[in-house]
């Protein structure tokens, strides 16, 4: 067994010359051979171990007695350890959660605390082989994709390590026995209630009984097989992001409709997943149901069509153009429209922001090229008086100095990577009938600049309440 561990972790590189570990130790077989073979290995790894045991108070005494049984292991295998209890029902009432889900979030925070607290540099579970076939059966039984059928991951987010993911429990078991090593036994685990445990004592032992008797290393070899395809299909996914993906900020993910339509459908819902994940955080609660209903809106919905998705998400599609949005709190800028003083300094007191207009008169070059960012010059003439500065307005539209047609200020904003928290902030300057001269900031209308033909001219700047 200690060679198939250092087998495990060489193939997936889990550890590095001074590697400060935190071992995971429930104080059941598993954990128990996991300490143990790292402890043996740590001189020729060139690692350090500690013992981390978190008590989750489920079974009154028993859990107590849990945390004992670790404190001594500890003592025996001369290695620190940090024991700590968490009362884990009354959290899960808390925050509306399982226990088991209560529990797996109470326990990671408690590692990555103690982790910090240490300076350790990874930390490893017991999981093994057949946690891992329980995993793929259980995926695959709820209808997982690949992400799903990949089961545990041998290495996550870089620093969770499971050194014993080859290794079947009969050889756990067996290694404990060879090494007259003690463990606990959670009697939970005997429970049919849970699907994992139902799985574990009743499906398995009768899959591998009647149809196959390879059951677990079969399961095992399926999860190896699709983490590789899932790897391949990030990637992938990852490349069409950057090509149809024209903003991507903390509150909204846009993409453009026309690159989009034109991918696979099973990159479309990679892609949205992924959108899914920047927005919120998690994988978990966008259902088929909830992506079947989105690409039947790209495919036949008209622009303008809306959806409300779980956690607060809403779904847009635009011309040319559709949107994944969480819901914000008030952006604390309200509507606001102030007239310009020409020449003179005008502030707008809802942004902080200034501006500052001067009149040109006599031999005006062409100076149409500084018609953008932060100054413009404009023909006097064309534009008139008054002048406004406002906040913008839905669905309005202007000609971008640059470009050619007209094109919505949302579209622009948005493809100006402007986030959606600061668009109510950019100021629109406009002339008397309402018609943009101006995203101030950013970008002039085409239509009011300078030319041979101009005989006065306003130059105008912006200065940003930094």
């Amino acid at each position: 067994m200690l060679e198939r561990v250092r087998a495990t972790i060489r193939k997936y590189c889990m550890f590095s010359p001074g590697d400060r570990v935190l071992a995971g130790v429930s104080g059941g077989p598993d954990s128990v051979a996991l300490v143990h073979v790292l402890q043996r290995l740590a001189a020729e790894l060139q690692i350090e171990v500690n013992i981390a045991h978190l008590n989750h108070c489920f079974r009154g005494r028993e859990s107590a007695q849990d945390a004992e049984f670790v404190r001594e292991l500890a003592k025996q295998l001369n290695l620190p350890a940090v024991i700590e209890s968490k009362d884990v029902t009354r959290y899960a009432r808390e925050h509306h959660l399982s226990a088991q889900a209560a529990a797996r979030e109470v326990r990671y925070r408690f590692f990555e605390d103690t982790a910090r607290e240490l300076g350790s540099s990874k930390l490893a579970t017991g999981h093994n082989a057949n946690d891992q076939a329980e995993t793929v059966l259980i995926h695959f039984l709820r209808g997982s994709g690949p992400a799903g059928l990949g089961g545990i991951p041998p290495v996550r987010d870089g620093w969770i390590v499971r050194p014993l993911i080859d290794i079947q429990r009969v050889q756990i078991d067996k290694y404990c026995e060879e090494n007259c090593l003690a463990a606990r036994l959670d009697q939970s685990n005997l429970k049919t209630v849970y699907t994992r445990n139902k799985l574990r004592l009743e499906l398995i032992p009768l899959l591998e009984r009647e149809y196959n008797t390879n059951l677990v290393q079969t399961l095992v070899r399926t999860g190896e097989i699709m983490r590789e395809e899932e790897s391949f299909l990030q990637d992938l996914t990852s490349g069409y992001w950057h090509k149809t993906c024209v903003l991507q900020d903390k509150d909204e993910v846009a993409f453009n409709l026309r690159l989009f339509k034109e991918l696979p459908k099973m990159i479309q819902i990679r892609l949205i997943r992924y959108a899914w994940g920047q927005l919120t955080g998690t994988g978990h609660n966008l259902g088929f149901v909830h992506l079947t209903a989105i690409l039947n809106m790209l495919t036949g919905g008209e622009t303008g069509s809306m959806l409300n998705l779980p956690m607060g998400v809403t779904f847009n599609r635009s011309y040319g153009q559709f949107f994944l949005s969480r819901a914000l709190p008030p952006v604390g800028v309200q509507s606001y429209s102030h007239e310009i003083m020409i020449p003179g300094v005008t502030r707008i007191p809802e942004t902080g922001d200034t501006i500052l207009a001067e009149i040109m008169e006599g031999s005006i070059d062409d100076l149409s090229e500084t018609q953008r960012f932060d100054e413009i010059v404009i023909d006097f003439d064309k534009v008139g008086q008054p002048l406004t500065v406002r906040s913008r307005k839905p669905g309005e539209r202007f000609s971008p100095h640059g470009q050619i047609g007209t094109k919505k200020l949302k579209k622009f904003l948005i493809d100006s990577k402007v986030p959606r928290l600061d668009r109510e902030k950019v100021p629109v300057l406009v002339t008397g009938d309402d018609q943009i001269i101006w995203v101030a900031g950013l970008r002039a209308d085409r239509r009011w600049q300078v030319d041979r033909d101009t005989k006065k001219a306003l130059k105008l700047k912006l200065i940003r309440n930094i």
